[in-house]
């Protein structure tokens, strides 16, 4: 019950360190692997957006033969440009197929030796560290930490990295055929991330709780069934029954809490996408009425043919910014676990 109350009403200010420490431990654990994977989802995150390049060159190519008839002229062009995107899938399709496989084992293969180095250090622990932490809390670490680090691992931090490098890639993307709606998006942007921030600030210090919470109901647990017949022999089961009520209650409240701000975060910033959506789509057709100039790194006019990819664009960087939200949860909860994990390697040994 302390060590949750001590982390009560305040985010855990270390996360960030902690997300560090694990990269830098599984970069240890897989020197040549995890830039492997990096490498793959940086070609899977650059094809992924370069459809909108495509898809102005092919507006481009029809609006001109709109004009001159000649369709025949256009076909080689377009085939050109289908030919040239089906091979870069190909080549995404590739690399997503690696780096899945590689995560599977990188995930299976650096959690062994997560509880390999627990376990050790855990030998040359002094014994006055067994008499102060329940047997069930030091369990909790080789289980329920572990499992939430596997999550994070195998899925989270991959698919937030490829969200990272799938907004950076689109970004580039607009500000080369228009720096005017670019600043349109980005402004919505930034509404967005700042809810983002908010929501996913109080979810982070409950997930924590949460974590610490099931630990202590853990070890209480574990204790009371091995002592079964002292808490009999001294009639004391309406303490243990106190106790775990209360323990119980800590571990629903920072639960219910933390899983409250994680599933309101996704549904607000979808719909918020879905209004810079619209917002952009009125912006391009004033501008087109208007015809305002359209100052961008290609020099480019703004045509249907740019404002219908860039639309495109707007709905693509909304939803990464709407799947950062789905990653929240167990990126928390898996920091959660390995800041425990390292509270246990980092324990002074005899």
């Amino acid at each position: 019950m302390s060590a949750s109350n001590t982390h009560r009403g305040r985010a855990p200010k270390s996360m960030g360190k902690t997300a560090l420490r694990v990269i830098k431990m599984l970069r240890g654990f897989y020197p040549v692997m995890l830039p492997a994977v990096a490498v793959c989802i940086l070609i899977q995150c650059i094809v992924q957006a370069m459809p909108n390049v495509f898809m102005e060159r092919a507006l481009t190519v029809v609006g001109e033969t709109w004009k001159s008839g000649d369709w025949a002229a256009a076909q080689p062009q377009v085939f050109t440009n289908a030919a040239i995107l089906a091979v870069l899938y190909f080549a995404s399709l590739i690399c997503n197929a690696v780096w899945q496989q590689c995560m599977a084992i990188l995930t299976q293969g650096s959690l062994k030796k997560f509880r390999c180095l627990m376990f050790d250090h855990m030998q040359d622990l002094p014994v006055k560290y067994f008499d102060t932490h329940q047997h069930g809390d030091i369990m909790s670490y080789y289980t329920n930490d572990i499992d939430a680090m596997r999550q994070m691992i195998s899925q989270s931090l991959p698919q937030l990295f490829l969200t990272m490098l799938m907004l950076v890639s689109v970004g580039c993307i607009m500000i080369w055929y228009s720096l005017l709606l670019t600043c349109v998006v980005v402004g919505g942007s930034v509404i967005m991330a700042l809810l983002a921030k908010v929501l996913a600030g109080r979810s982070a210090k409950n997930f924590l709780r949460t974590q610490r919470a099931v630990a202590a109901v853990e070890g209480l647990v574990e204790e009371v069934m091995n002592g079964e017949k002292v808490v009999k022999v001294f009639s004391h089961e309406r303490q243990i029954e106190a106790a775990f009520d209360a323990l119980n209650d800590e571990y629903q409240d920072a639960a219910c809490t933390a899983n409250s701000y994680a599933n309101t975060l996704m549904p607000i910033l979808m719909n918020a996408g879905n209004l810079l959506y619209v917002i952009v789509a009125v912006a391009i057709g004033v501008f087109l009425v208007l015809g305002t100039p359209n100052p961008s790194l290609s020099g480019l006019p703004l045509t249907i043919a740019v404002g219908v990819p860039f639309l495109n664009m707007t709905k693509q960087f909304a939803n990464q910014i709407g799947q950062i939200s789905n990653q929240v949860n167990s990126v928390v909860m898996g920091l959660a676990g390995a800041e425990r994990i390292f509270e246990l390697i980092d324990e002074p040994v005899e």
